[in-house]
């Protein structure tokens, strides 16, 4: 009897790594954090249309309402643990261990988050309309900063098919 490979966990996807790729370029991390600290944005959602986007992609606007909707309970657990994580970083150097810890732990709940935007991308939904559009549409993004972002996508492709 031969042992098939286990299939691959759901935390480790291909939303995960753009993710992890995406958001380690400095002019990324600024435009998705500003975006999460004036605008209330979701950075996991913000991904998500991102790597929607960066694929050619697009999404319907049940699937991004399913999305928001369906993640709040996660999206309030991330910002509490963010809260204390940012108020223990104040503390420092007296709290700098439970402030890694909260770190790690703040990483593996967007993991989780990211990983359910995943499986919900894996359903049929009709594509009718742009990813960065409804995620502006959403946070009151105005076009400059949708155009920005795009750049910012399309800056980022371009890096990754150089390599």
């Amino acid at each position: 009897m031969t042992k098939t490979a286990p299939p691959s966990s759901s935390l480790q996807n291909p939303l995960w790594q753009f993710s992890l790729d995406f958001y380690r370029h400095e002019e990324v991390q600024q435009f998705l954090l500003d975006c999460q600290d004036r605008k209330g944005a979701d950075v996991c959602l913000l991904l998500w249309a991102s790597y929607v986007t960066a694929c050619g992609r697009q999404l319907s606007e049940e699937s991004w309402r399913v999305a928001d909707r369906g993640l709040a309970p996660r999206r309030r657990m991330i910002s509490s643990v963010r809260h204390l994580r940012r108020w223990l970083g104040r503390l420092r150097p007296r709290s700098q261990g439970l402030y890694d810890w909260c770190k790690r732990y703040e990483l593996k709940l967007e993991q989780r988050q990211l990983a359910a935007l995943w499986k919900l991308q894996e359903e049929t939904w009709p594509e009718d309309r742009p990813a960065l559009e409804l995620a502006g549409q959403q946070y009151g993004l105005l076009q400059k900063e949708q155009a920005r972002w795009a750049g910012l996508i399309n800056s980022f492709g371009a890096r990754r098919a150089g390599t």
